[in-house]
């Protein structure tokens, strides 16, 4: 994915991009942390406590944690990635965040003396929450049962049964009942999530802030990285139109004042050593207008050489990790691969492509956490030169 393709305007407010995994994947647990942990090892230190936890490693884990006010608990959450097999793991990158459906659940708002019974469209999940902390003292879910086709099926008693089993689990009747994820939204760096009651009204509507998110989100942690990557790229680029914007509507503005009196003008003729510095300021920014005009109507060869090898990368198995041209037809990439036969691999699907006329490979380093290589890609001479223009029979 090229970082143009991330160069489009957002709105204000829209739809939270979100794979939802269901309650009944994931084991749960609230960890104390202690008092004389610094401020930011608190993760460190709920890592290890999930760790020592898990019968598995957490590489073999999706995961995530939140902290309630205190910072006092973490409400540590994992599933092992084998009950993801049928997601599309790679897809999650374009996505806004990999979330549990509970995650309304762990919010302050949902804290009550009443236990709280989550509905969602893959399963139910229940919460018992204590005087301690604001997050879920115990946590019981199991799947929501599929009704066959042309089945009757009562939802309500479905959920009461549930309730009944989750007796021995969370010790308590009149639980509350909440339908969740019913218009989950992205309003600037905000999550909304909203909940409803059995009779459709509204029960909550709750906010996590983008590093919540980040927190709970079950993406890899390298995954996680590049979307924060991408998100403050994103940012920067369009803090950078805007500002040329903004450079390009004051000359007008002043253009437009300046030639508007003829006395103005004659004034500032007397007045030019004055303006000498702010009119250098005017000149730089219409320098750099210019420039952001000239790279948008390029023909942007080194984006179509990078989105050309897309196909042939086998992400996350090689990771792209920096780009240079060198000449027209040359593009010299750094990369990592999980191994060094995968390097091999990926220099032999670039060999196979017709656009491609040579591969090398350099710089090859090989340690247990992978190989990293520079390669060497030079393409067919020509092969991205703009296709002539039909012209009309007009």
């Amino acid at each position: 994915m090229s970082l143009l393709s991330k160069f489009k305007p957002k709105p204000q407010a829209y739809d939270l991009d979100a794979f939802l995994a269901p309650g009944d994947w994931f084991f749960c647990r609230r960890i104390e942390i202690p008092q004389d942990l610094e401020s930011g090892e608190e993760e460190g230190f709920v890592l290890l406590e999930l760790e020592a936890l898990s019968p598995f490693p957490l590489d073999h884990l999706h995961y995530g944690y939140q902290l309630d006010a205190t910072r006092r608990y973490a409400f540590v959450f994992a599933a092992y990635k084998r009950r993801f097999e049928g997601a599309d793991i790679a897809g999650w990158r374009r996505l806004d965040a990999a979330l549990p459906d509970f995650l309304i659940g762990l919010h302050a708002d949902a804290c009550s003396e009443e236990p709280l019974v989550l509905v969602s469209e893959h399963s139910y999940s229940i919460f018992r929450y204590d005087k301690l902390s604001s997050l879920p003292a115990s946590f019981y879910a199991e799947a929501r049962p599929a009704p066959e086709e042309d089945e009757a099926f009562d939802l309500v008693s479905d959920v009461a049964a549930f309730c009944d089993r989750a007796k021995t689990a969370i010790v308590k009747d009149n639980p509350r009942i909440w339908f969740v994820n019913t218009n989950p939204k992205w309003l600037g760096q905000t999550a909304w999530l909203e909940a409803e009651d059995p009779q459709g009204a509204l029960a909550a509507k709750v906010s996590f802030t983008r590093a919540e998110i980040w927190k709970v989100d079950l993406r890899d942690p390298e995954m996680v990285e590049q979307a924060k990557k991408d998100e403050r790229q994103n940012g920067i680029l369009w803090k950078g139109v805007l500002g040329i914007a903004a450079a390009v509507a004051l000359l007008l503005v002043s253009e437009i004042v300046w030639g508007g009196s003829a006395g103005y003008l004659a004034l500032r003729r007397g007045m030019n050593s004055d303006r000498e510095p702010a009119v250098r300021a005017f000149d730089s920014l219409q320098t750099t207008t210019n420039t952001l005009q000239n790279f948008r109507e390029s023909n942007l060869t080194p984006f179509q050489m990078i989105e050309t090898l897309l196909p042939y990368q086998s992400w996350p198995k090689v990771i792209y990790r920096k780009f240079e041209t060198d000449g027209p037809d040359v593009l010299v990439i750094d990369a990592r691969a999980s191994n060094f036969t995968e390097v091999n691999e990926f220099k032999k699907r670039l060999e196979r492509s017709e656009m491609v006329s040579s591969v090398a490979l350099s710089n090859q380093q090989n340690n247990p956490s992978g190989s990293s290589f520079t390669t060497t890609i030079r393409f067919v001479p020509g092969v991205f030169l703009p296709a002539p223009e039909v012209a009309s029979n007009e």
